[in-house]
């Protein structure tokens, strides 16, 4: 039996560690990176759940991820769609819930968004007036930013929903439904 020197044995292992390292990096930079710093969006870690539920359930080949709150570099974006906020202004918080959206399925693929095959479905909650009409715009910061990422199969069946109340006071609430590999 043939007896490795430790300096051998470190070698390998020094070499094992950063060919691993190397195809991390690798990993972390895939294609939806790349996109997502392309479009200037950052990508925090997943936050914990407030409440008694969790942030997302992988079963088989899906990804179902709770609703994500507008929360933003300022903190909570509350407000009443209609009354003290704009359409546009919606949308922005709504673009917010996604990007907290992706941050919950980069934790349930372990942190590979590659995996994500298409968005089936995004349902969206807008804190409204009675008479504000435009629920489906609001949403649209979520739905475009997935389509921006992933192309058509970033685009899902929808529901834009008006509400007269959302915890916390928030303006909009987003979950979604993701197919992954």
């Amino acid at each position: 039996m043939e007896r490795r020197s430790f300096f051998a044995a470190a070698g390998a292992t020094a070499l094992g560690a950063t060919l691993l390292s190397i195809k991390a990096s690798a990993q972390s930079m895939g294609k939806v990176d790349a996109k997502l710093a392309e479009l200037d969006v950052t990508v925090a870690g997943a936050e914990a759940p407030v409440a008694a539920y969790v942030g997302w359930r992988k079963v088989g080949n899906m990804v179902y991820v709770a609703g994500q709150v507008p929360s933003g570099p300022d903190g909570l974006i509350t407000g009443k769609l209609g009354d003290n906020m704009t359409t546009e202004q919606g949308y922005q918080a709504a673009r917010y819930c996604g990007i907290n959206i992706l941050s919950q399925l980069k934790s349930a693929l372990d942190g590979d968004l590659d995996r994500v095959k298409q968005c089936v479905q995004i349902q969206g909650l807008v804190n409204s007036t009675d008479d504000f009409t435009e629920q489906h715009l609001v949403v649209n910061g979520t739905s475009e930013l997935f389509r921006d990422i992933w192309g058509e199969p970033g685009l899902a069946a929808r529901a834009a929903v008006g509400t007269n109340s959302l915890p916390l006071g928030i303006c909009c609430e987003v979950l979604a439904v993701f197919e992954v590999m």
